[in-house]
């Protein structure tokens, strides 16, 4: 892997672990969200620092022969993971936008027939 594309990713790596780190302190990032984000900040700047650990996965375990192609696995899964996470407080949003809906036409309900 270059030297550019290592400082590179380095170099983001730690600009987003700030931005990240800075809307968590002014409480407008919930922490199971910032979580994930602070761990695709930590795998951008363990790319130079690791790179022969993913070296070695990409080629023994997971049997890529090029291992930059782990960098877009490790970011696609943890974009994943987002999405699921997403999904999960979407799901349970309607769910509470429904018994709010129904709660207030029962409160309807009751005031119409005073």
């Amino acid at each position: 892997m270059g030297t550019k594309i290592q400082a590179l990713s380095l170099i983001i790596g730690v600009m987003y672990f700030l931005f990240v780190l800075r809307f968590v302190k002014k409480n407008m990032f919930r922490p199971s969200y910032a979580f994930l984000w602070i761990l695709i900040s930590v795998f951008l700047i363990s790319i130079p620092l690791l790179q022969d650990l993913y070296k070695w996965l990409a080629s023994t375990v997971i049997g890529i022969t090029d291992a930059r192609h782990v960098i877009y696995v490790g970011l696609i899964g943890f974009l994943l993971v987002y999405v699921f996470l997403i999904s999960i407080r979407i799901s349970k949003m309607n769910d509470q936008i429904q018994e709010l809906i129904s709660y207030t036409a029962i409160l309807e309900k009751q005031l119409n027939e005073k």
